[in-house]
């Protein structure tokens, strides 16, 4: 089957930057189980807020999503994917969706991102409305230095399969093979 692939970057992100190009012009090849990959723009990446990311990613998916749907988060995108999810469920679950680099807390958080700290309402539905879960998380990241706990609270809130990729700091490479063989190994073959 084949499968569309939406990317939410990290904050102060863009489509050109990080591990984005590079990930886009491996899952374009032949065979790679992809039929499309989507990195959206989104706005104010230095300043993002929730209401702004959530509703571009509600714009840009439309009000129905197929089934073959992977969605991909990176960091503050992870939240965006969440919070879009437990405000826009899809009337059936979509295949997956994997979250680099997410969190629940962050250990010094700045004003700005005050908001994304926010319970997120709907923990079951957001759930449900993922056939399944994929995080990538690393135990060096600056960030989040709590890896065992950031891996049990999305192993308890969403049932997640967690990855831990020594070493990672926060996936901000030009080349990131652990995103790469983290899509491929879960969403790019089979039904």
């Amino acid at each position: 089957m084949e499968r569309s692939l939406y990317i939410v970057h990290r904050w102060a992100g863009r489509p050109n930057t990080d591990f984005y190009p590079w990930l886009e012009s491996k899952l374009r090849q032949p065979a790679s189980g992809f039929s499309a990959v989507h990195t959206l723009d989104m706005p104010q990446p230095v300043l993002p807020t929730p209401e702004a990311w959530v509703s571009t990613l509600a714009r840009t998916l439309g009000p129905s999503l197929p089934a073959s749907t992977v969605l991909m988060g990176h960091s503050v995108g992870c939240q965006t994917v969440l919070r879009y999810l437990a405000a826009h469920p899809p009337a059936v679950p979509i295949d997956g969706a994997l979250l680099v680099a997410a969190w629940w807390e962050i250990d010094s958080p700045w004003e700005a991102l005050q908001p994304w700290l926010a319970p997120i309402p709907n923990l079951d539905r957001v759930r449900a409305a993922v056939r399944k879960w994929v995080v990538l998380l690393s135990d060096s990241d600056p960030y989040t230095p709590d890896h065992v706990r950031n891996q049990r609270l999305w192993e308890e809130r969403l049932g997640a399969e967690v990855i831990l990729q020594p070493g990672g700091r926060h996936f901000n490479n030009p080349i990131e093979p652990a995103v790469l063989n983290a899509l491929q190994s879960h969403f790019a073959a089979g039904p």
